[in-house]
């Protein structure tokens, strides 16, 4: 039972504490920037710093990953992620923005560092016929840390100086600190750890390309998850032009508290719902829901069709990525997993910026119903891709079946290296 097994019982509460955390410094930076800088673009520009280091070191974080007990990266991770607030200290004594950008860097060093790490101990802690499972109470987690950690910091930042914001974020990072100390990985299921010299350097990064290239259901769930990846780079652009459409403030709360929620309540469908169907297959047809939600979108004056756009959307999330996370999870062997959701992780930031770029310019050329058209024709033409590469090659992932593809996966791995 997985709400039995207390270590990634630890693991969810501390992604949980370690969600408040960050929105706690996301937002106080925000705060911070609001009185020193009037210009949009720099504040963007000083925001990105932080993300371009994160995908700079993931290959090397990757590798460390892979090559290092789990229990010893997810500590690591955090003990940076501490540090981070003690430099906004200065930042905030001197108004100085270098002081806040070497946080921001700390802060996104960390964070790439600490969410591979954690969807691969998952695996670790839980038996592989509840992958899905774990993976759906991970995303329901992950939700409520962004609601919750969200409201929590809108009202300290209104009620707090941003010294006591800071000092809160220290405090609730030092605690997940703590919790991470307490997780115990079976020593029968802890994947091996590089010990020589000269296996070290036989691994190399360039190995996930090889995986991928010969598992095909890993390529489809990267190019399915890339597709919304592209949807939630200009997230809270899109909400933003349907505030200023529909001339109200109120609808950007309800917006994310609709599809909150129905994340919510569709995560305790996921199992029951899914059984023993093929992952690859279904995740592959959520992205035609996932076009009916956009398409609802388009009606953009329409508070009724957006905030039902936003529930279809919602639901269908709560099942799109516990399903392909359990896919890379099953198919990619556990030594290479570090790497691969360190690459995977940075091609999600890239996308993400990127895409927050091309919303904007779309959304001033186009407008905001438009914007949806294209965006509900990408998700189409990908999702006939991907539907097609299933059929085409007989992808069959199921959450409780060995797959003899991973095994080929393996093999191929160990050729490259």
């Amino acid at each position: 039972m997985i709400l039995r097994n207390k270590s990634f019982l630890l693991l969810m509460v501390g992604e949980l504490v370690g969600g408040v955390g960050l929105w706690l410094s996301i937002i106080g930076n925000l705060q911070f920037m609001k009185h020193l800088l009037s210009s949009d673009f720099l504040k963007s520009l000083i925001l990105m710093t932080g993300l371009l280091a994160s995908v700079i070191f993931l290959p090397l974080i990757g590798k460390w990953i892979d090559s290092t007990n789990k229990k010893t990266v997810l500590l690591t991770a955090n003990v940076v992620r501490c540090s981070s607030p003690l430099f906004m200290f200065p930042a905030l004594m001197y108004d100085s923005i270098p002081w806040m950008i070497a946080a921001l860097v700390l802060m996104q060093i960390s964070s790439a560092a600490y969410f591979p790490s954690v969807r691969t101990t998952i695996p670790l802690l839980i038996e592989k016929d509840q992958l899905l499972s774990a993976n759906t109470i991970h995303m329901n987690v992950t939700t409520i840390s962004r609601i919750a950690g969200t409201a929590i910091a809108g009202v300290m930042v209104a009620q707090l100086d941003l010294m006591t914001i800071y000092v809160s974020s220290f405090i609730v990072y030092v605690v997940l600190f703590g919790m991470n100390c307490l997780i115990r990985i079976p020593k029968h299921s802890e994947d091996p750890v590089v010990k020589t010299s000269s296996q070290k350097e036989k691994m190399r990064f360039s190995e996930v390309f090889t995986l991928i290239k010969a598992e095909r259901a890993v390529l489809v769930g990267l190019v399915a998850a890339g597709m919304l990846n592209i949807f939630f780079g200009g997230f809270n652009l899109l909400i933003l032009s349907f505030s200023k459409v529909q001339q109200s403030d109120a609808i950007m709360g309800l917006v994310y508290t609709v599809e909150g929620v129905s994340i919510l309540i569709a995560g305790f469908l996921v199992k029951r719902v899914i059984g023993k169907t093929n992952l690859v297959w279904v995740s592959s047809l959520l992205l035609f829901v996932f076009a009916i939600s956009q398409f609802f979108m388009t009606f953009a004056g329409s508070a009724i069709s957006v905030l039902t756009g936003f529930a279809i959307f919602g639901s269908a999330i709560a099942f799109f990525f516990p399903m392909v996370t359990t896919v890379f999870q099953r198919q990619i062997p556990n030594q290479m997993q570090g790497r691969f959701f360190s690459f995977k992780e940075m091609v999600d930031r890239v996308l993400m910026q990127v895409s927050l770029l091309a919303t904007g310019a779309c959304l001033d050329l186009f407008g905001t119903s438009w914007y949806m058209y294209i965006v509900m024709s990408l998700t189409i033409v990908v999702g006939l891709f991907t539907t097609y590469q299933s059929k085409k090659y007989k992808l069959d992932v199921r959450q409780n079946e060995p797959n003899a593809a991973r095994k080929v996966a393996e093999g191929s791995a160990t050729v490259a290296g």
